[in-house]
């Protein structure tokens, strides 16, 4: 078989019906690929509805009994996969109908390829300041040809061999709780010789984004909860976040843990300016806000998680981040399900 297409999913039943149907119009032979859906604890009945239907592809439904997060779905689906190579789309995606051939006339040339799917906004979502600004990070900035940095690779849309990957590690299933296990497998990728492309035509539209309240909350707990879980198995990628610069805050019996290295950092961190900046972003993001302004509020929440978890590390229930009993795991990288009431999308 050539291909497997993975999809985790984390209560999205709803979101789930329009990604599979639009793989029933995949331009792709029918025997040559198969779909798995991978049911991390869902509490939406997405098994009961899924399980039992019938798609032109082959299709398989598997389920975790409690939710473990998004790495782990992951590699179930790797670990049951048939395909020679692995597909990873997220649950709120349509992929269009060239997708799986576009991601494939990549892998023709080497198994150390790792190709990058287009990720785009679907219509329906408004197009917002901090929208647009998600849509053009990451692999988005580069020019067609230019090297890309193993920190832009993203799990949502993306392709490799399944050997290659499984010979690199998989992704590591102790990020229980948002974000950084694609960083991470990502930097492994790039050790273990990687050759990252991006193809524009493989691409799938996003339904599900953030508001801006959301996205901080989620900065945050990537700071709190899943930094610290990256920084313990790579530490030189601290730097990534700025935080060689903050001074004695790794020291664990420094009398002053937060004290900064510099009062021009102090300042620029200070919560009233994420506060201001939080307010600004809000009033401008109906018409348009400087990248530079999503740029602070992301570094600024990432901050602040982090520095949570070092004035909490010495608690017994801190460990390493708290992930896995916060219960707040994003399978899908979209909206957090234990998260009060967001407002609108627009927001």
């Amino acid at each position: 078989m050539d291909a497997s297409i993975i999809i985790p999913a984390y209560n999205r039943r709803d979101r789930l019906q329009g990604t599979l149907q639009a793989l029933e119009v995949l331009d792709f032979p029918r025997g040559a690929f198969e779909v798995i859906l991978v049911d991390d604890g869902s509490m939406d009945g997405t098994s009961q509805v899924f399980g039992q239907r019938r798609y032109s592809f082959r299709f398989r439904c598997l389920r975790h009994d409690v939710n473990r997060g998004r790495s782990a779905a992951r590699n179930s689906g790797v670990r049951e996969a048939r395909g020679r190579i692995v597909i990873f789309l997220d649950d709120d995606m349509k992929a269009v109908p060239k997708l799986l051939q576009e991601h494939m006339k990549h892998h023709r040339d080497g198994r150390r390829t790792v190709v990058l799917g287009n990720i785009r906004r679907a219509a329906e979502v408004p197009a917002t300041a901090l929208i647009r600004y998600l849509d053009s990070r990451g692999v988005q900035k580069l020019a067609a040809g230019e090297p890309i940095p193993f920190r832009y690779f993203s799990a949502g849309n993306v392709s490799m061999e399944r050997e290659f990957l499984i010979q690199t590690g998989l992704f590591d299933e102790r990020f229980r709780s948002f974000g950084g296990e694609d960083l991470e497998l990502g930097y492994r990728l790039a050790q273990n010789s990687a050759r990252f492309v991006f193809s524009p035509g493989a691409l799938a539209y996003r339904f599900d984004y953030r508001n801006i309240p959301a996205t901080c909350r989620a900065m945050e707990v990537f700071g709190r909860d899943s930094l610290p879980v990256l920084l313990q198995i790579h530490p030189g990628l601290g730097e990534m976040f700025r935080l060689h610069r903050l001074g004695s805050a790794g020291r664990r019996h420094e009398e002053k843990p937060f004290r900064m290295r510099s009062s021009l950092l102090l300042a620029l961190f200070w919560p009233l300016w994420g506060t201001v900046a939080r307010r600004v972003a809000r009033v401008l993001n109906r018409l348009w806000a400087p990248a530079a302004l999503f740029d602070y509020l992301i570094l600024f929440h990432i901050i602040k998680g982090y520095r949570c978890y070092l004035r909490d590390r010495s608690s017994p229930a801190a460990g390493y981040g708290r992930g896995g009993e916060s219960g707040r795991n994003e399978t899908s990288g979209g909206r957090d399900p234990s998260s009060p009431e967001e407002e609108s999308a627009s927001s």
